[in-house]
Formats: structure tokens, C-alpha cells, sequence
């Protein structure tokens, strides 16, 4: 008997366990299609429609970025960084006011940039930074 209340005791706990570890997906996915939305402006040719990606903004997002901006942040990441070879995914962080994701691209200007996308409480895009990171070549 204490067998079976101690494997249904086991079992519940880590099916708890699971559930609260699980709580931050739905907000991830979100988030990431809205990044994955917005970085489609230095990866593909054909760069998104202004109103497909600031549907996705916050209001002073929209006000920072207004189209014009938006059309020339393509020629200013590729003027600085050089054409993008490959970005993946890298962090999700939670905040009190929001949420931060984090992908690191391959440039052929530059061996690794941080792309680090800012998110409010509903879920829209605050604010975004490029970062060059220093990448120590390996000692023989």
C-alpha cells in the first residue's frame, strides 16, 4: 500500500512539475513569430509589408519606426553587418514589464551579432538592439 500512495504521490508531483515549467511556452511561440516576423526584413529578399510587422508593435515602437525607417533598416543592417549567412535562436528571458528574446546571426561582416527583441506584457514588440559579440578563435 505505501507502494501505491508513493508512486501516485511521485506521479502527480511531476506531472505539477511539468505543467509549471511548461507555463512559458505559449508566450515564447508568440513572441518568436513576431521575431521571426520582424528579422524576415534583413533575411529575405522580399522584406514584409510595414503594416504585416507593426501590427506587432508597441505604440511607441510604431512612432520610432514609422515606414520609411522601417524600408531603410533593411540597407542599414546589410551596409553594416553584410548579408546574413544564418541566425538561430538563442534565449527567452522574463521580465516583471515583459519579455526579452534573444537570437545570435552569422553576418558576412560580422561572425556573431546578438539580436535581442524586447516584448511588453501584451506580447508586442518595445524595442530591439543589434549587438556585435567578440568570438575568441579557438587555441590550437
Amino acid at each position: 500500500m505505501k507502494k501505491v500512495i508513493f508512486t501516485v504521490t511521485l506521479i502527480m508531483m511531476m506531472a505539477f512539475s511539468g505543467l509549471c515549467f511548461a507555463a512559458d511556452g505559449n508566450d515564447l511561440n508568440k513572441e518568436q513569430k513576431v521575431a521571426e516576423t520582424f528579422m524576415e526584413v534583413f533575411t529575405k529578399d522580399q522584406i514584409p509589408a510595414y503594416d504585416v510587422v507593426s501590427k506587432d508593435f508597441s505604440d511607441t515602437l510604431k512612432t520610432n519606426v514609422n515606414e520609411k525607417a522601417y524600408k531603410d533598416l533593411s540597407k542599414q543592417i546589410k551596409e553594416q553587418y553584410g548579408n546574413v549567412k544564418e541566425v538561430k535562436f538563442y534565449n527567452f528571458q522574463r521580465f516583471d514589464q515583459g519579455d526579452r528574446v534573444t537570437y545570435v546571426a552569422a553576418f558576412d561582416k560580422e561572425q556573431a551579432v546578438a539580436i535581442m527583441l524586447a516584448f511588453d506584457k501584451d506580447k508586442k514588440l518595445t524595442d530591439y538592439v543589434f549587438t556585435p559579440l567578440q568570438v575568441e578563435e579557438a587555441s590550437k
